[in-house]
């Protein structure tokens, strides 16, 4: 995508604009840069097998190269000034001359190749001096300045028509300033929940490149992120670098790395949620953001042995399609796996699956815990059973022996005898919703329930000040919400996400059951071959199933009750289509419909997509197309 013209991007912004963001402000200084001396590449590389290189043709989509927008500090800012004049045309005004304008640029994109990710260990720098030996992941690649595109508004040759565009193939020096981010977004159990989103920044480990150096090809000299934007790229020509991630969890199985700074297409956008008043700075709630270029892979990992395995290249959705298909098995795995039975638990408790959904997607929790408030429900209606003999059997038919150890644990946490300190913890905890350790042993399971609720309630109000900056450091949300439960049951408070785990499979377990979804099939696979089991289900649900499904909605809760008042309000596709959302979302978590929505787009075959990320803030989820 190409040189860069400086001048278009001032006059966009004209005095509105005070200042480019930082990290794109390289792009558009682009055309003044130095061509570097052209040297002899070095001969005897090593000669790549076909396929071993995955090369990603440049963007060339034209959109890049002539984008319009507002001018929202004048538009918004400036709305008051809005008139109508009487002898001219309304467009000529102020604030509808700050509407839809064009702003052209020089496009480039640089052709990217690379090599499959690969693992391994290497001594690198410590503290006192000393070598550590660390594993570490990397990546080899290869980029080329292809030139670019710019966008010609004056008449092509022989064109009479005024205002004709048509778009010309330049060349020259193109800088490229990397950067390569590692993440996944996948759940991984552990012995203190789940975690979540994970991101590791390249790292500069010279020792590392040089044993990465010998291993791939002794012949190639291989650039760092910094060696690499040492100078420009000269017309045609092509550089091999690495980038290096340490310390990542050898867990993960499905990763992405975006790449930023292979192009300086550009998007623009008014920060979320931001109010333009009159005498706000300009250009104070513009957001900015460069295009990066995605890349999916998996690998099978293993904490305890975290060994060489082949990575193989993914596609776009891949992940969330396994992602998906393993909460599938998990869940129709799930009464044999914890002897429970789902139907009888809830049938005796009075409830139905749509009775523990998730209220909404504000309930989701930035360390991919589930929510707690289906727990809850689930304590409070067995302590509100008229029968105290039936407890016992309706909670071990949802959660099992294992769930009754837990919650006999979180009891005897809070209300049985603990040291002094302990008690002190847990009385202050539980004196601010109005307990104490002997009305707990009162009331155990009712006590249970507001104490779940307390937590839960707790955790929104934590990810909501993260959510508008007011804390934002991820190992201090983290450990808050460990204390929050802490507070209240000390070590076995890992027992509630435990717990709540097990209702959310029961519920989506109940789920599946209710639109006749092939259960025995997708225990029985993992990946993507369950997630193509329970599709047909999920997307093909008949007149008889969906009756049977609105006509089934529980009124147990205030979102059951919700959800079967807006079911009555619909008819026809958008009925269907909300009633699809609710299945989803029972099944998958409330994140369920957006992710199932990416999974079933036809990514086949792409193994690369072009996405501009903005920066968001800790407790949110990355976009992932």
């Amino acid at each position: 995508m190409a040189g860069v013209d400086l001048e278009p991007v001032q006059t966009r912004r004209g005095w509105w604009w005070p200042a480019v963001v930082p990290a794109v402000a390289w792009a558009f200084a682009a055309a003044g840069c130095p061509t570097p001396a052209e040297g002899a590449q070095p001969s005897g590389f090593r000669e790549l097998a076909p396929g071993v290189l995955t090369v990603i043709p440049p963007d060339r989509a034209t959109d890049d190269a002539l984008q319009r927008g507002d001018i929202v500090e004048v538009t918004e800012g400036l709305a008051g000034l809005r008139w109508k004049p009487e002898l001219a045309a309304a467009n000529t005004t102020l604030v509808e001359k700050a509407k839809l304008r064009e702003y052209p640029r020089d496009i480039w994109c640089l052709e990217f190749g690379f090599k499959p990710p690969r693992l391994m260990d290497v001594d690198v720098p410590a503290g006192d001096l000393k070598m550590q030996r660390k594993r570490i992941w990397y990546l080899v690649y290869r980029v080329k300045n292809v030139g670019g595109r710019r966008l010609l508004t004056e008449p092509a040759e022989g064109v009479v028509e005024k205002g004709t565009r048509r778009v010309e193939a330049f060349t020259g020096p193109i800088p490229f300033m990397p950067q390569f981010v590692l993440e996944s977004l996948e759940p991984v159990d552990g012995a203190e929940g789940s975690t979540a989103y994970r991101a590791y920044l390249d790292r500069l480990v010279p020792s590392a490149v040089e044993a990465i150096r010998r291993r791939e090809d002794p012949q190639r000299p291989l650039l760092d992120s910094v060696e690499m934007m040492e100078q420009p790229l000269a017309p045609g020509e092509e550089r091999w670098g690495v980038a290096i991630w340490e310390d990542v969890d050898p867990r993960i199985d499905f990763f992405s790395i975006h790449v930023r700074g292979l192009t300086n297409a550009v998007r623009w956008r008014k920060r979320p949620g931001d109010t333009i008043a009159a005498d706000d700075a300009p250009g104070s709630h513009i957001e900015e953001t460069l295009e990066c270029l995605r890349l999916d892979f998996w690998r099978p990992g293993d904490e305890r042995d975290a060994g060489e395995r082949p990575t193989s290249v993914g596609f776009a959705g891949m992940f969330e399609r396994m992602t998906l298909g393993g909460r599938l098995a998990a869940t129709a795995g799930w009464p044999a796996k914890a002897a429970v039975r789902p139907a009888d638990g809830l049938r005796a408790l009075g409830l139905t699956w749509s009775d523990l959904v998730e209220p909404d997607s504000a309930t989701r929790l930035a360390a991919g815990r589930a929510s707690l408030m289906p727990l809850a429900v689930v304590l409070d209606t067995a302590a509100g059973l008229p029968d105290p003999a039936a407890r016992i059997p309706a909670l071990r038919n949802l959660v099992g022996d294992v769930g009754l150890a837990a919650i006999e644990e979180l009891l005897a946490a809070t209300a049985g005898p603990v040291d002094d300190e302990r008690d002190r913890r847990r009385r202050a905890a539980l004196a601010e919703i109005e307990l104490d350790p002997e009305k707990v042993r009162a009331e155990p399971l009712r006590s249970l329930a507001r104490i779940v609720e307390r937590i839960e309630e707790q955790r929104r109000a934590t990810l909501q000040r993260a959510e508008a900056g007011q804390e934002a450091d991820p190992a201090l949300l983290n450990s808050r919400w460990r204390g929050i439960a802490a507070s209240f049951f000390g070590p076995p408070s890992a027992r509630v996400d435990w717990l709540a785990a097990a209702v959310a499979k029961a519920r989506g377990y109940e789920t599946l059951r209710a639109i006749e979804a092939d259960i025995t099939t997708i225990a029985r696979s993992a990946g993507l071959a369950a997630f193509t089991a329970a599709r047909p289900a999920i997307e093909g649900m008949d007149d008889e199933v969906r009756k049977r499904l609105v006509d089934g909605l529980g009124a147990a809760t205030e979102t059951s009750r919700v959800e079967r008042e807006r079911m009555a309000s619909l008819e026809g596709e958008p009925r269907n289509t909300a009633l699809r959302n609710l299945v989803e979302a029972a099944v998958f978590g409330p994140s369920g419909p957006e992710l199932y929505a990416r999974a079933i787009q036809d990514h086949e075959g792409v193994e690369y997509a072009w996405v501009y990320r903005y920066e968001i803030p800790f407790g949110q989820t990355a976009d992932w197309p």
